[in-house]
Order: C-alpha cells, then sequence, then structure tokens
C-alpha cells in the first residue's frame, strides 16, 4: 500500500495495549500460527495455507520460512538454533533417527509467544525519579509554572470498522468484543453494528478516546510545576531540575538528528534539498538547512505471497521463488527554536534486479505542517523531497519507479502518529493532480525520461497479460490481484473481476521511466539498519506507546527530542 498527501494527516491511542492496537488499525487479521498481520481476511486466509503446506515441513524451507517472521538477523538465529536443539533433544531421547520433517504450528506458536515475551520484558524500563509520585494531584491551587494549558490528554486517531472502508473516528462510541476472537481486532462503529445483526451481550460499548494525559514533574529545587512536555524533560533516572535552575540542562539537551550514519542517500537529499531552498527562498540569510537522516536493511519475500493463487506459476517463473529488496525509511527535519522536527517521512523499497529490470516503489509517505520557508509552499517542498529521491535513485543506476497514489481518509496515520486537527488531507483527484504536478517538474529537471498512468500503459498494449504488470510486497497490483483471487478461483470469472479492477484503479498509479542513468548497474548498498525508525509500523507502536505525537507544534517539539535520543541510544548499542 501506498500513501500520499500534499499537505498533511491525522491521530492516535497509547498504554501497552494501545501500541498493539495502532498496528491492528492498518492491519487488524493477525496470523493464528505467526506474528504476521495482515490488511485482509483474505490475505491472511492465504497466508495460512503456508502453514499447512507440506513442503515447509522439509528443514531447509522451514528455515527459509523462519526469517520472514523476523526483522533482525541475530532474533531469527536465536529462534532457529533454540528450534534445532529442542529437536535434537527430542530425537535423543526417542533414541530415533533425525527426522526430515518436522510439524510447523506448534513451533511456529511457540516462537510467537517467546517474542511476545521478549518484547514485553525489553520494554519494561526503570521508572523516573521524582520529587513527589504524582505532583499533579498535590494541590488544585498550585498551578504550572511553565504555561496555562489544562486540557491535557494525548490524542487518539481512527479506528477500523469492521465494515469496509468504514472509520471510528475520535470521541466516537464504537462496540468491541467482551472477548478476543481469533487474535483479530474486531471493532464495529454503532451503525454497523446495528446492521451485523450480532449478539449484544456478547459485545460491550466503549469510546475512541486516549486516556493518558500528560504528565506534570515538580521541580528538586524550586518545587515548581511544569508540565514534562512543555519542558523537554525526557530524562528517567535522576530527580528533575528545571531549566531556570539548572540553565546548562538545556544545552545538555539532544537537539538537533545530525548525521546519525554514513547513508549516501540521505547526504544526497539534504545537499540537493537545501540547494533548493537557498534558490528559492527569500530570507537567504536567515535560511535555516534541512537535515535528512536514512535507515536500510534487506527483506525477501516469497513470489507465492505477492502473486494470485490462480497464475503462481507464471508469475514464480517469472521472479523466481523469491524476491529481495532494500527497505529504506527516509526523514527529513527541519530545525524549529533550536530543535530539529521531522515534516517528511517516506517509506520506499528498492529492487536492484527484479524480473531483470531495476525499480524503486515509493510505499508509504506522510508529513505534518511544521516546515516554513519564505517563498517556498509546503506542497512544493514536498513534491522536491519525492524528485530529489528518485534523482538518487537514477544516480546509482536505476531505470524505473512506481509510485501509488493511495489518499488516507481524514483521521487516519501512516506514518506520523497524530496530525494536527486543521491539518487537511487532499482527496483522490487532488493526489492525483499532486503527483503530476511534481513528475512533470522532474520531466522538465531531467530526473525523469517519461511518466504513464496504468490506463496509459494499457492503452499502449505494455501490459498484455496480467503477469506483465510490475508487483511489489504489499502494493497496489499485488493486493488486487491476490484480494481478486480470493473472490474466486475461476479463471474466466478472475479475469472479468481484474477487467474491473483495470478500470477502478486506471489514474491512481503512474509508472515512470527515469532518465538515462548516470551511475553503473544498481547493486545493494551499504544498510544502515534501526530496529525501531527503519520500520513502519514498528515506529508507529512506538510512538502510540510513548506518547510521541505531532498534533501540536509544541507536541511535536517534545516528540522530537524523545526521538533523537533513541537514535543516538540505539545506534550506540548496534556499534558496540
Amino acid at each position: 500500500m501506498s500513501s500520499e498527501n500534499q499537505e498533511n494527516q491525522p491521530n492516535q491511542v497509547t498504554s501497552p495495549k494501545a501500541s498493539s492496537e495502532k498496528s491492528s488499525r492498518h492491519k487488524p487479521y493477525r496470523c493464528r500460527l505467526c506474528p504476521q498481520r495482515f490488511g485482509f481476511r483474505s490475505l491472511r486466509e492465504e497466508h495460512e495455507k503456508m502453514h499447512k503446506d507440506p513442503e515447509l515441513n522439509l528443514k531447509g524451507n522451514l528455515k527459509k520460512h523462519f526469517q520472514l517472521h523476523f526483522l533482525r538477523e541475530d532474533e531469527f538465529q536465536k529462534a532457529w538454533e533454540s528450534y534445532i536443539d529442542d529437536e535434537s533433544n527430542a530425537n535423543a531421547k526417542n533414541n530415533g533417527p533425525t527426522s526430515t520433517q518436522v510439524d510447523t504450528k506448534p513451533v511456529l506458536k511457540d516462537l510467537k509467544k517467546n517474542r511476545a515475551a521478549d518484547s514485553r520484558r525489553s520494554s519494561i524500563e526503570p521508572k523516573p525519579k521524582k520529587a513527589k509520585p504524582n505532583p499533579a494531584k498535590e494541590s488544585n491551587s498550585k498551578s504550572t509554572r511553565c504555561c496555562k494549558l489544562k486540557d491535557l490528554r494525548y490524542g487518539t486517531s481512527n479506528r477500523f470498522c469492521m465494515a469496509e472502508e468504514c472509520r471510528i473516528p475520535p470521541g466516537a462510541k464504537y462496540m468491541c468484543p467482551k472477548k478476543e476472537m481469533d487474535d483479530e481486532v474486531q471493532n464495529y462503529c454503532l451503525k454497523c453494528f446495528e446492521d451485523a445483526d450480532l449478539d449484544v451481550n456478547d459485545w460491550e460499548e466503549k469510546e475512541n478516546t486516549n486516556p493518558a494525559l500528560e504528565e506534570i514533574d515538580e521541580c528538586g529545587i524550586c518545587k515548581s510545576l511544569f508540565h514534562r512536555v512543555c519542558e523537554l524533560n525526557i530524562r528517567s533516572k535522576s530527580s528533575f531540575i528545571c531549566k531556570n535552575c539548572s540553565p546548562r540542562r538545556v544545552f545538555n539537551m539532544m537537539r538537533r538528528v545530525g548525521t546519525v550514519n554514513e547513508d549516501e542517500c540521505a547526504k544526497f537529499m539534504a545537499r540537493k534539498l537545501n540547494e533548493f531552498i537557498l534558490e528559492n527562498n527569500r530570507q537567504k540569510k536567515h535560511q535555516i538547512p534541512v537535515t535528512v537522516v536514512s535507515f536500510t536493511k534487506m527483506k525477501e519475500v516469497a513470489t507465492s505471497e505477492m502473486c494470485p493463487e490462480l497464475d503462481a506459476s507464471d508469475f514464480i517463473q517469472k521472479y523466481s521463488e523469491t524476491v529481495k529488496f532494500v527497505y529504506r525509511a527516509i526523514y527529513a527535519y527541519h530545525m524549529i527554536d533550536g530543535i530539529d522536527v521531522p515534516f517528511f517521512s517516506m517509506f520506499v523499497t528498492e529492487y536492484p534486479s527484479h524480473a531483470g529490470q531495476s525499480w524503486c516503489t515509493i510505499n508509504y509517505l506522510d508529513t505534518v505542517p511544521y516546515f516554513e520557508s519564505k517563498g517556498i509552499k509546503r506542497g512544493a517542498m514536498h513534491g522536491e523531497i519525492v524528485l530529489t529521491y528518485i534523482d538518487y535513485m537514477k544516480s546509482i543506476g536505476y531505470e524505473n519507479a512506481h509510485i501509488w497514489s493511495n489518499p488516507p481518509n481524514q483521521g487516519d496515520d501512516f506514518i506520523f502518529n497524530i496530525h494536527p486537527d486543521y491539518q487537511t488531507f487532499l482527496g483522490q483527484n487532488g493526489l492525483n493532480d499532486w503527483y503530476i504536478r511534481i513528475l512533470q517538474k522532474g520531466k522538465e529537471d531531467g530526473i525523469i525520461q517519461s511518466y504513464k498512468t496504468f490506463e496509459e500503459k494499457m492503452k499502449e498494449n505494455v501490459f498484455k497479460s496480467m503477469v506483465d504488470i510490475p508487483i511489489f510486497p504489499d502494493s497496489l497490483w499485488s493486493n488486487v490481484m491476490k484480494e481478486t483471487n480470493m473472490e474466486t478461483s475461476n479463471k474466466n470469472t478472475f479475469k472479468k473481476k481484474m477487467q474491473a479492477n483495470y478500470k477502478k484503479h486506471a489514474v491512481d498509479n503512474f509508472w515512470l521511466k527515469l532518465n538515462e542513468p548516470s551511475g553503473s548497474e544498481p547493486a545493494i548498498p551499504t544498510l544502515f539498519p534501526h530496529p525501531i525508525m527503519g520500520d513502519q509500523e514498528t515506529f508507529m507502536d512506538k510512538c502510540a506507546e510513548m506518547n510521541l505525537e505531532f498534533s501540536t507544534l509544541r507536541r511535536a517539539k517534545f516528540s522530537s527530542v524523545s526521538l533523537i535520543k533513541l537514535i543516538a541510544k540505539v545506534g550506540a548499542q548496534i556499534a558496540l
């Protein structure tokens, strides 16, 4: 799936349970045999068939399958070695030869439980020391010294209703089951619940709100009260001392994201974007530079998970058994009041060789309205970031790019947790027009040789058959083909339904031919992974868990300082 908008986006929940609920809003169906999630029930059912496939009983295939469910190599190796030890012990006990077949179901269930337990243990951190447990309750007459804000409840975003395309907005009432069903998130808005004709005794009514409030700390010296967000207090081990009592604390605070690694894409984009700002900004003497950071890791997906079952053999012949690609997270920061605040993020995938061609695709894109520059509109800046990334891919030898114009609903989050209420979302037509404007600029700038909609490619008879359409994991045509296959197993019916989808998605996806590549043959770059910032769903979950949101500039600054500290902390651990 891919996201986009010219300006903006919105909302989210917290607490440990809220963290899991965050990603479940986008992919509510969890595999009952492994941790993987899906946006559609039918995709989950197809995935679960894989667990029952006799081919997976072979150890070699099982090992490859295990790798699909672990983000880090060390985590996979630990799980696999644990399984091998258990199997060896079992065989020794039974005095029998080592078996070449295994029962995958209990093994994957155990791995899932162990992984969840490890995650819970790792999330436990020592509580910060405070002068008093809860100074906010100390006295109603004593107000905070930092500001006069009273409503300090954290925000929440849309929840998915079980009815297709329906949402449960912040503040709305909804129904959820009293007991968890099949590891699925089953929420209904009140209207859809009535239409579903379910037993009301098995369900309870809730409100889509976040119960968490901003914390209030008491200075250990002057005893004044301060909002933790206002004071940018992210310390967790020592007593809080306000900026008035300790001015040096302001200078010691990590406010700049800096160069977190030597990623060439980030350095290229930062240089090009700052040249663009310098050229177009009216107040050149006072221009604040943009900082770009990028995190990368390798991923591998079985081709059978990307294509419809009806034509799986043809797709496997085209792409081979598995598809390997680089998964990249990009963040653009702008300094505000001495703090680097992210205002743009994009998750992309890069295929050095995909059926004999090189491709890059934009999967998710999200913005918050905190970029300010005299003479440069935000939408133009966001478009320039997209073009700068494509320009970099051209410079290292890539030939093609694909973009799916998929606007979010108002209140949905794609990357940033909780957008400002005033931030507006582009609809489908507005988003399509925005893409056309930036792609046309890319053509004029010599970055893009040509760009065409799906409809235009069909008219040129480029896609003579369904197999001719390039597919990518979790992308438009991969999802459409698999969903259509779930609706029917009849080839003729399948083709008719696909024809309807061709018309439905005629102009919402773009196929780009990049200008003559200036680089050599595309290759796997030096990888700079990050377990949180480098994964879209993990990043959203972490922000929800820590109540790091971007609904106001005040909270965006606090979230930025917290994330910069997180980047530095994890980076130091990886270096060790």
